[in-house]
């Protein structure tokens, strides 16, 4: 099988490991991020990684320093509520889409990250844990998005994690739901296979109780930058 070309350009690769970098939590939010460490790790020149970089200025996402280095702006309490709304908005919708979507492949991969999900209560190890549920929880509701079969939808979902990502949400919600969290995602695609009715519903209540516990918390800064 021949193996698919990349026409991507430099800049758009250094871009797409940078976004999956901060999407994945790898890189956090008020970290300083090296244009010339980066260029070294990736084996490119400096050039492409500022090219990136200026883009993710452009996006908001981080604010270029002096001296070849930048650092990823922390998201305001103001900007998580707007972004987390947003969420809600596009998985309801994708739901919405979803009532004659939820096909075999798409059910067996959902089924597949609960079960995972569910398995991590054998992980002994604390941060391990919380590590593996924060990359399942994107893969479920990046999942959930794709129901909707709108690429635009997909696209614009990543890109609001670049803003507020699972790393962030589950610093401030997964020690409270931890228990009951695969149960919650099991109760979702149950609704999605049996009772598509029922599937907005519980999705709200899942956004409500997440949104409770972020405004709780006093996630982030406020709108002028003040703890």
């Amino acid at each position: 099988m021949t193996k698919p070309i990349d026409t991507r350009s430099l800049v758009d690769r250094v871009y797409e490991y940078l976004l999956d970098q901060i999407v994945t939590g790898a890189i956090k939010y008020g970290d300083n991020i090296s244009i010339k460490h980066i260029a070294s790790e990736l084996n490119v020149s400096t050039m492409p990684v500022r090219e990136a970089v200026k883009r993710l200025e452009f996006e908001q996402v981080v604010s270029i320093k002096p001296r070849s280095s930048c650092q990823v702006r922390k998201p305001s309490r103001k900007m998580i509520r707007e972004v987390y709304e947003l969420r809600e908005v596009l998985e309801l919708y994708a739901v919405s889409k979803s009532l004659t979507r939820v096909g075999p492949e798409s059910s067996t991969q959902m089924h597949k990250i609960v079960d995972r999900m569910r398995s991590l209560r054998d992980e002994p190890n604390a941060a391990e844990r919380e590590k593996k549920a924060i990359a399942l929880d994107y893969e479920f509701h990046e999942a959930l998005c794709a129901l909707a079969a709108n690429d635009f939808l997909s696209s614009y979902y990543r890109q609001l994690s670049l803003h507020v990502n699972m790393t962030l949400i589950h610093e401030k919600t997964y020690h409270t739901l931890e228990l009951q969290w695969p149960d919650v995602h099991a109760e979702i695609l149950r609704c999605l296979e049996e009772e598509p009715s029922r599937a907005a519903e519980v999705l709200r209540r899942h956004f409500a109780n997440v949104t409770a516990l972020l405004d709780g918390n006093g996630t982030g800064k406020d709108e002028d930058g003040e703890p």
